[in-house]
């Protein structure tokens, strides 16, 4: 059986139906008509001669003959990596897009100075960039780098760490010249306590540790917040005591503006940072130009 041209996009199309698990959602991620989708999944199959999928009451699942496809699409996608790879590489000067992925707070702080930095050293480059808070499907949503907090499950991306992220009780002096005594952790149980809260998850239990044990304090408190930068303004205007990554703080510390708090414990639960991209058998010129920038800055930011 030879395929002929016109069917390699419905042998990519094919490989995003079964990341996806539908046929919306692969025309979707590759930005056509479901219409025309399903176009192309029909002509492929007639290319073939045989059905590639089917559907249960749940879920689409793959015949015999499409696993055997699918196998042989994963080439096909290695391929075209690799002419785009060699188109790009043969150009003077590293040029096109990368679509690059953080979360919102780190972005803002981190990533969007870095970046612009990045582009005025490859003016050729163009970058869009997703901040946002969900766990994302690099490989389905073509996203080409990554900048994540925390342990990884295993998977096929590569994962470079470029350090753990430190955290610092602190509030503001103002806060403070009015609040009860806070000399141990459990003191935390008496104070007005700032904390991120998103749909999925809370962290209002802090941890700290001794040179005997480590405590932990589940707080509370009026105001949570799903963006970290926000939580920091919030302690700035005195709104209560915040547990949050020292980078996320900016000068506040050094001004005065926050001042920080048991120091006698170690506060714990800094994640890692990783700069994430997928594996790829010829990784794009300018893909491996923004990692090695990013290892190279990222560890000096989060110090």
């Amino acid at each position: 059986m030879a395929l002929a041209g016109e069917n390699t996009a419905g042998l990519v199309l094919f490989s995003y139906i079964v990341r996806q698990g539908s046929l919306t959602g692969a025309a979707e991620v590759l930005g056509i008509s479901r219409s025309t989708a399903s176009k192309q999944l029909a002509a492929l199959e007639k290319k073939v001669g045989a059905r590639l999928l089917t559907r249960t009451t749940r879920k689409l699942m793959l015949t015999d003959i499409g696993r055997q496809v699918l196998r042989e699409t994963k080439k096909v996608e290695q391929a075209l990596q690799a002419i785009e790879q060699l188109s790009e590489d043969n150009q003077s000067a590293l040029s096109g897009g990368l679509k690059v992925s953080c979360s919102s707070a780190q972005g803002r702080i981190h990533l969007v100075p870095l970046i612009t930095r990045f582009l005025a050293q490859y003016p050729g480059i163009y970058i869009n960039l997703q901040l946002e808070d969900r766990f994302i499907d690099m490989v389905a949503e073509k996203v080409d780098v990554s900048v994540r907090i925390g342990y990884l499950p295993d998977s096929s991306l590569i994962a470079r760490r470029v350090g753990d992220l430190s955290w610092v009780l602190c509030a503001s002096p103002e806060y403070l010249r009015t609040a009860p005594a806070l000399d141990k952790p459990d003191d935390l149980l008496n104070h007005r306590c700032l904390f991120y809260r998103n749909a999925k998850s809370v962290m209002n239990t802090w941890t700290f540790r001794d040179d005997v044990t480590d405590h932990s304090v589940v707080v509370d408190g009026p105001l949570s917040i799903n963006d970290a930068s926000a939580l920091v303004s919030a302690a700035v205007d005195h709104a209560g005591v915040l547990l949050i990554d020292k980078s996320m703080l900016g000068d506040t510390l050094e001004t005065g503006q926050l001042v920080p708090l048991l120091e006698n414990y170690k506060a714990l639960g800094g994640l890692p940072m990783y700069v994430v991209y997928p594996e790829k058998a010829y990784m794009p010129a300018k893909t491996r130009a923004l990692v090695e920038f990013l290892l190279a800055e990222l560890p000096v930011l989060i110090q």
